[in-house]
């Protein structure tokens, strides 16, 4: 789809308006007789607003007679127009093209493989087993069959446990999730040892299932602090040093803060979209920039680089999609609801998923009014198991 935009925009679209009585007769006429129109809008009644190819505009003044109604060309689009404007610049239309044709034509390669997520599987290992998958630096993206990819990964790359591929312009992001190793020390057979605290907070459950447990529930543990010593103790024999094992939870707390406004500025996009080329030698852009300088839009640059000559050089597509600004209002419920719904999601998807096992007992919300908004701290208590076990130095 992305394609077939840009496709449009070098082609030139034009947004049309008609107005009569019969104006549901005329979009049915133009399915009827193929001709393709989108984005259709029912201003009021009567008159009705589409988009189509400059190519197709004159086949509707036949319709437009059979139904009698009026048709007027409200916006044009593209750089078909753009190069009509400066149709006797011909070297700058000629180099916009020719640049135009290799920002396309390159933006459908895949530029740069970025991996997150992995830990102990290295960059190296995760893009040497997504070549042999298909995807590689240079390879045409257009044909890629991600699940087939991500099948390939799981057989080539056992120790993940879930991989994701996203198409990021000419970048490939590839998010990975590895199997827990277990660590050969923590398995804890034969070797002796203590289990200490990797994080601080008030003990709620101590059971010891060899070794004898220093802490008591109630009492406040600090990481590093030992929970369950690798000793068994007696009154008729000497120490027994063993592999301290056994289950320790405590309540931990997690703070959420953010700073909430009244007067939210939002991005209101009207539909319209712009393109221009560019090239960019060694940090230096130069675009052609035919842009409003009035109006505002939020800018997406797709490249592709390659050095030559000791240069590093890029060839670079630009969207421009214009947007205006208007101020949203909040009350002080609204905020609160928002800082609700914020803390749930930072508990949910950032807390609870990165630790062993644990749940939320309790939470705590803390507001502090300013001048242009409120301070929110939601304090959250989860009950969470805790320990790793450490070798017992001789």
């Amino acid at each position: 789809m992305d394609f077939r935009r840009r496709l449009r925009n070098i082609k030139g679209v034009v947004v049309v308006q008609i107005e009569g009585y019969f104006t549901e007769r005329f979009i049915n006429l133009c399915k009827i007789n193929n001709i393709k129109i989108w984005d259709i809008r029912n201003i009021v009644n009567g008159v009705i607003r589409f988009k189509i190819d400059i190519g197709e505009f004159k086949k509707l003044k036949t319709i437009a007679k059979k139904t009698k109604c009026k048709v007027t060309i409200k916006e044009k689009e593209g750089l078909y127009f753009t190069f009509y404007r400066y149709r006797k610049r011909k070297i700058f239309a000629l180099l916009t093209i020719v640049l135009l044709i290799i920002s396309i034509l390159f933006s459908t390669f895949i530029w740069k493989i970025e991996i997150t997520g992995n830990t102990y599987l290295t960059d190296e290992e995760i893009i040497s087993a997504l070549k042999n998958s298909g995807i590689y630096v240079g390879k045409n993206k257009t044909f890629i069959n991600k699940k087939e990819v991500i099948s390939d990964m799981r057989v080539a790359v056992p120790d993940l446990s879930w991989i994701g591929i996203e198409m990021d312009g000419t970048k490939v992001v590839v998010k990975v999730v590895e199997k827990t190793k277990i660590d050969e020390k923590n398995i804890q057979q034969d070797v002796c040892g203590n289990i200490i605290a990797d994080k601080s907070g008030i003990v709620t459950k101590i059971i010891p299932e060899n070794g004898t447990a220093l802490l008591k529930a109630g009492s406040y543990a600090e990481e590093g602090n030992i929970l369950i010593e690798g000793v068994i103790y007696s009154k008729l024999m000497d120490p027994e040093y063993v592999t301290a094992k056994g289950i320790v939870k405590i309540n931990k707390e997690y703070i959420f803060s953010k700073e909430y406004f009244y007067d939210n500025t939002i991005k209101n996009y009207n539909n319209k979209i712009r393109y221009s080329v560019g090239i960019t030698i060694d940090s230096k852009e130069y675009m052609i920039n035919y842009l409003n300088k009035s109006l505002k839009y939020d800018i997406n640059k797709s490249a592709m680089s390659f050095s030559l000559f000791g240069k590093n050089i890029s060839f670079d597509l630009y969207k421009f999609s214009e947007y205006d600004e208007s101020i949203i209002k909040k009350s002080k419920e609204d905020i609160l609801e928002e800082a609700k719904i914020d803390g749930k999601n930072y508990i949910e998807n950032e807390v609870l998923p990165n630790i062993r096992s644990g749940s939320i007992v309790d939470s705590i919300m803390e507001e502090e009014e300013t001048d242009t908004g409120i301070k929110v701290n939601i304090k959250y208590v989860v009950n969470e198991q805790i320990g790793k076990f450490v070798e017992r130095n001789n």
